[in-house]
């Protein structure tokens, strides 16, 4: 419906008026006061119309040249009923003294279309067909189009609402949760200085509702305001406080910390079974680039998205709460999600979550980390719900939504695409029958979909508000248990180096700067280039030796020392067949570029074994992994323990090759210094030189140092002592007593086969 014009200004202030609503249903007949000395010259007067039918628009409006027309400030009531003689619904004057705090206040649509422009609103009690099935239901029909500009601009944009609908018809629900808002509104109005013409009949339309609102609701908003004044709220009366556009406090499935949504809508469905209330939030999270084949993306107006760069843009995205009724009265910050003015600690809480939302903005992007703490992931279950599975993750990790969501396609992710077709809007108080679904047992896991405005608006800093809505977790991938995953923002710091771990490595001095060398020269990026374009720009460094003697340390140590991400991959993890070996390396490399990371495969033997005449699937599995290796762009460590049976190919293409031999007793002392000096032990009076050198004596080689090492170290705290030399001894006598069991059981194999 179109709006008035304001033609002229008035420059006094309307006197007050309070209407006086009749029990017959038809207001009497009032005199509104415009504004002294109005330049208009118009005069506001009602009239006392009572119009039977159907209800329909109201007439034409008046032209910018036209003076504005005065409101009418009747109010009317009818009965919406169903005839039993000429089998259609008709309306009649309601009855006096009727009470509309008798009945449930259930929501349904009024046919009708005659015109009722006489009346500022209609009160229209709808009578079930079986009384005795249902009970009467109210709702209030606005025909004035000043109190529709006014709850428009109170109420706002609320699904379910349509100010241009003709006619316009409200639950008095809705009206009773903005009634603070609306008397605010007309407050203001009332204490304006140069109110206009326009004004002054907003005002003087707005009086009227609030006064049937009032009279008609008293014992309805008395109730309200007592439970408000404890803290406590009724299933069938949330719908005073879950207010459109209220920022709720919920907490995260993911994280259990508390996280803020801002509410969007709430339906109240009842069942056979019981009941609960939907709650629908949006929330700010980071969401794909628009599609340009999707007509509803481009076209829809409804939800803001700002771009962050790199093609990833903020946008609201949709979260789904469940309250499930309750009886009696209950803290309101108790219930699953409520209003952030109810939580105890309110000004905590909101520096809390600006923290938070500035910290996951600055996680756009690619960024390695250190997390400690436990990470989710979200499956869904064949019957369509969500299970919630909780890792705990002690590990260095990738933050990186875009190849979360480019290798976990099924996830659940906040991307823009076209949702089906709404279903009718369902205010609270709807009853649905017993075959509605019943809620998800994780029914706090969000259920996300975004719409857009446009793709080209330009980056902005997000508002205060918009930050408390972001979200608590962050998608990337954790490096030590290969696993992506949820993780908590608040949980995600940053890496503190071991830049020891390179110069305590037991390596010849002039092996470990060639290493160094290359590796720092790499990432530079001096621009060297093969003849044909792609090859040859990555570097291939080969670690072989006999087990446990530093190779696998030695690429963790210089990931540590140029400050870049280790991507671990085992033998095991590529497969066993050429095709899954292609699949597995294309998808590590193409990560590992993003990432800019330093990839070691482990145990590399197979891969690297000359090929034969005989053995088909093997050999494509080499030639897979050389064509793979030749391309690679960055860093890769190979170790092997049997470079004799290498095939010549591979030569080639390894640009530096070291070769670990078995420790020495010299490097093996240095090696026992740094475990023990890991474990607090300082060579001294209490662990002297001598254990040392009795240590080194044995012969076993770095790996088992380490694990020898934190055995002991076990055993005296279970001891409740310090860790001494007599725990070490008693730690490496059952590894040797083990040792020497294996190899005596290996030596009969042998002869028997």
């Amino acid at each position: 419906m179109r709006r008035y014009l304001s033609l002229s200004r008035s420059s006094r202030r309307h006197s007050s008026y309070l209407p006086e609503v009749s029990e017959e249903g038809v207001s009497e007949k009032h005199t509104a006061p415009g504004p002294a000395n109005d330049s208009s010259g118009s005069s506001v007067h009602g009239g006392n119309e009572s119009v039977a039918g159907d209800i329909s628009s109201t007439t034409a409006l008046v032209t910018p040249a036209t003076a504005l027309p005065p409101p009418t400030l009747k109010v009317k009531r009818v009965d919406h009923y169903w005839s039993s003689w000429s089998k259609t619904w008709k309306y009649k004057n309601m009855g006096a003294k009727v009470n509309p705090e008798g009945s449930h206040l259930l929501t349904t649509s009024a046919n009708g279309n005659d015109p009722w422009q006489a009346f500022c609103f209609v009160v229209v009690r709808k009578l079930p067909r079986n009384p005795e099935e249902a009970e009467p239901t109210f709702q209030v029909v606005i025909k004035s189009p000043y109190l529709i500009s006014a709850l428009k601009h109170v109420i706002g944009d609320v699904p379910g609402i349509s100010w241009t609908a003709e006619p316009l018809e409200l639950d008095p629900q809705i009206i009773i949760a903005f009634l603070p808002d609306l008397e605010a509104h007309r407050d203001e109005l009332k204490k304006k200085k140069n109110r206009s013409t326009e004004e002054g009949y907003i005002y003087s339309s707005v009086n009227v509702l609030i006064e049937y609102i009032r009279k008609d609701y008293r014992s309805t908003l008395a109730t309200i305001a007592s439970l408000l004044s404890h803290g406590e709220i009724t299933f069938d009366l949330l719908y005073a406080v879950m207010i459109p556009r209220t920022v709720l406090v919920t907490e995260c499935p993911s994280t259990n910390e508390p996280r803020a949504l801002q509410l969007v809508s709430a339906t109240k469905i009842q069942t056979m079974s019981g009941g609960f209330c939907d709650l629908l939030c949006e929330s700010i999270d980071a969401v794909d680039q628009i599609s340009q084949n999707d007509p509803w993306a481009q076209s829809s107006v409804e939800t803001e998205v700002r771009k962050a760069g790199g093609g990833k843009t903020f946008g609201r995205v949709q979260n789904r709460v469940i309250i499930p009724s309750f009886k009696g009265a209950v803290k309101i910050n108790t219930l699953d999600a409520y209003p952030l003015r109810f939580h105890h600690a309110q000004a905590e809480l909101k520096l809390k979550l600006l923290a938070r939302g500035k910290k996951w903005v600055e996680m756009r992007g690619i960024h390695h980390m250190q997390y400690r703490g436990s990470a989710s992931w979200t499956t869904t279950m064949s019957n369509g719900n969500k299970k919630l599975v909780r890792y705990n993750v002690n590990s260095r990790v990738m933050i990186d939504r875009e190849n979360f969501k480019r290798l976990n396609p099924n996830y659940d992710l906040p991307v823009i695409k076209s949702p089906p077709p709404p279903p009718p809007p369902m205010p609270i108080g709807q009853f649905v029958p017993g075959t509605v679904t019943p809620p998800d047992p994780n029914r706090g896991i969000p259920t996300l979909r975004v719409q857009v405005t446009s793709q080209k608006e330009e980056a902005k800093e997000m508002t205060e508000d918009e930050l408390m809505l972001t979200s608590p977790t962050v998608y990337g991938f954790s490096l030590a248990d290969k696993m992506w995953l949820e993780f908590n923002i608040e949980i995600v710091h940053d890496i503190e180096w071991n830049d020891e771990a390179f110069r305590s490595l037991v390596l010849p001095q002039g092996r470990k700067t060639l290493l160094q060398s290359l590796v720092e020269a790499h990432s530079a990026d001096l621009g060297f280039d093969d003849f044909v374009q792609g090859k040859g720009h990555g570097l291939v460094i080969n670690l072989y030796g006999p087990p446990g003697v530093g190779k696998t340390l030695s690429a963790e140590a210089t990931s540590e020392h140029v400050r870049k991400p280790l991507y671990v991959v085992g033998a095991g993890d590529l497969g066993t067949s050429a095709a899954k070996l292609d699949a597995e390396l294309q998808n590590v490399f193409d990560i590992a570029t993003s990432w800019k990371a330093i990839v070691l495969i482990d145990e590399a033997d197979v891969f690297l074994e000359e090929r034969s005449l005989h053995d088909l699937e093997r050999n494509a599995m080499v030639a897979v992994f050389l064509r793979h290796v030749e391309y690679y762009r960055g860093i890769l460590f190979l170790t092997t323990n049997r470079v004799k049976a290498f095939d010549e190919a591979f030569l080639s293409r390894i640009h530096v090759a070291l070769h670990f031999q078995e420790l020495t007793k010299s490097a093996k002392n240095q090696v026992w210094r740094s475990f023990l000096a890991k474990a607090g032990v300082e060579v001294g009076p209490d662990f002297s030189e001598a254990y040392v050198e009795r240590l080194a004596d044995r012969d076993i080689n770095g790996r088992q140092i380490k694990n020898a090492t934190r055995t002991a170290n076990s055993l005296a705290v279970s001891r409740k002592e310090k860790l001494g030399f007599r725990h070490l001894v008693e730690t490496l006598d059952a590894m040797d007593e083990f040792t020497q069991e294996f190899h005596e059981m290996a030596k009969k194999n042998s002869m028997y086969s």
